[in-house]
């Protein structure tokens, strides 16, 4: 676990934050629903994952939720999976200009960054789960009419 790194991109939440959703907006313009403290919760989650304050597989059940409440509302996984990279890549930079700064390249500073990578696979693997799984019903819904002739 490295507090430091922690806390010194937990102190940097709303610029971060700010810094995501522009990517998003720029990035995938059909995905810019939710709101800067909606997104400040997840990244809160996501940095903590990052950092190693946390293992990945404790804020996992968030980002599978956030996956499942996205396919309820109808939002197309494409999209979803496309504004979760755009964000994660925010966070992998900030985390390597973070690391770099408070680790000079040394072996902790690989250390952090392969948390961080592995983490970013594993958060957009939850919440693309997420979404697909809430997505079966819905899809099961709308083609039993059509495959019943009802």
């Amino acid at each position: 676990m490295k507090p430091d790194l922690h806390r010194f991109l937990a102190d940097r939440i709303d610029e971060i934050t700010a810094e995501m959703a522009g990517e998003i907006a720029a990035r995938v313009p059909a995905y810019t629903h939710l709101s800067p403290g909606e997104i400040a919760n997840l990244v809160k989650e996501a940095i903590a994952a990052y950092s190693g304050a946390c293992e990945a597989r404790a804020v996992l059940p968030v980002f599978r939720a956030l996956g499942a409440s996205e396919a309820c509302a109808g939002h197309d996984v494409r999209h979803f999976e496309s504004a979760l990279r755009t964000a994660a890549r925010v966070l992998v930079r900030r985390t390597a200009g973070a690391a770099a700064r408070l680790y000079p390249p040394t072996a902790e500073y690989i250390t952090v960054m392969e948390t961080a990578f592995s983490a970013e696979s594993e958060i957009v693997g939850a919440a693309v789960d997420g979404h697909r799984r809430a997505a079966r019903p819905a899809v099961a819904r709308r083609l039993y009419p059509l495959l019943s002739g009802n």
